[in-house]
């Protein structure tokens, strides 16, 4: 599991990539009442290729996020993120 804590001016946000056999998944959730939580899931063929996207998504996280920045910074690459590396998610 890769977890990681954002803090903006007005906001922190969760970020989770985690391993369930051959399932990975992504939870954002936001400590406001305006966004709410989300999970995207991706189902592989086997545990390896799993293991292969969690370190991936962890990869791409660890590059696009600070632990601290600006609402619209940590939104517009979490926007980026969701629609270039999920969108089959």
């Amino acid at each position: 599991m890769i977890k990681t804590t954002i803090t903006t001016p007005a906001n922190t946000y969760q970020l989770c990539v985690q391993q369930h056999l051959n399932q990975v998944s992504v939870d954002i959730d936001a400590n406001t009442p305006n966004l709410a939580a989300a999970t995207f899931r991706l189902t592989v063929s086997d545990t390896a290729i799993a293991h292969y996207f969690v370190n991936y998504l962890g990869g791409i996280l660890a590059m696009a996020f600070q632990a601290t920045m600006s609402d619209a910074h940590f939104l517009s690459n979490l926007q980026q993120i969701i629609n270039q590396e999920l969108p089959n998610w």
